[in-house]
Parts: structure tokens; sequence; C-alpha cells
């Protein structure tokens, strides 16, 4: 028989959050003090209940989020969403473990396909503090 990952319902409440603009106290309670998140947008985590919830924040107010499912394995969860800002969308994955208090530990977060990833940033880029990408192709 094949057993999940407990706490569920705190992914669920992430993704109401998340819908609702990411309500920084809503969101608080559900991240662990330490949690970390690694996202499509650096090659450094970010670390910490206040960095990670400034990133959500960051990106929760600059585009259209829509969660489309949860998924439940055995020791993650996952959240697909749909990212969109003007005309740029990316589908994604949020990746997530959960502590033993169920609160949320660490986020992975996957975004395809990659030319609109890259555009993605591009929008995000100046509201993150980042320089903006240029996607690079072999004879184009």
């Amino acid at each position: 028989m094949t057993t999940f990952a407990p706490h569920r319902d705190t992914v669920e409440f992430f993704v109401d959050c998340m819908h609702g603009g990411a309500d920084n106290d809503a969101l608080s309670g559900i991240l662990a003090e330490d949690v970390v998140m690694y996202g499509p947008l650096s090659d450094k985590p970010v670390t910490g209940r206040d960095a990670v919830l400034e990133a959500m924040r960051g990106v929760g107010a600059a585009a259209d989020l829509a969660y489309k499912e949860v998924l439940s394995g055995q020791t993650h969860h996952a959240a697909y969403f749909r990212l969109q800002i003007e005309d740029t969308a990316v589908d994604g994955m949020d990746y997530i473990l959960l502590d033993a208090d169920g609160k949320i530990a660490e986020v992975t977060i996957w975004w395809r396909p990659l030319p609109s990833g890259v555009q993605m940033q591009g929008h995000l880029a100046d509201a993150l503090g980042m320089q903006p990408w240029e996607l690079r192709t072999n004879g184009e």
C-alpha cells in the first residue's frame, strides 16, 4: 500500500494564500523559520522565512498566478501552476518538502519552456534586483 507525505492541508493552504496575493501573515505561519527556496531565477537558494516571503510577494504581485493541481507523494507534495505576465506564460511546479511540524521546509520551483522562462525572468528582473537574461542559441 502506498503511503503519502503528511500535511497535504499545508500545501493546499499555501496554494490558497498564493491565489490571494501571497498574504504575508498567512504564509509566515506555514513556512519554517529556516525555509529554503530553490528557484529558476538564480543558482543560489533563498534562505530564511523573511527572504522567502519577500520573493513570493514579489512574484505574486507582478504576475497572474493560477495553481491547477496539488499532487502528493511519499515524501513530498507538488503544486502545478501557470504564471503569466503580459503575453509571457510559463508552466511550473513547486516541489515542497514539509517538516515534522507540517511547515514548509524546502521548495524547489521549476518552469518550462526555457524561452518563456527567460522572458519571464526579464519581466521580474527589476522587481527582484537582477540583471535580465538573454537566451542565446547557436546559429540563430
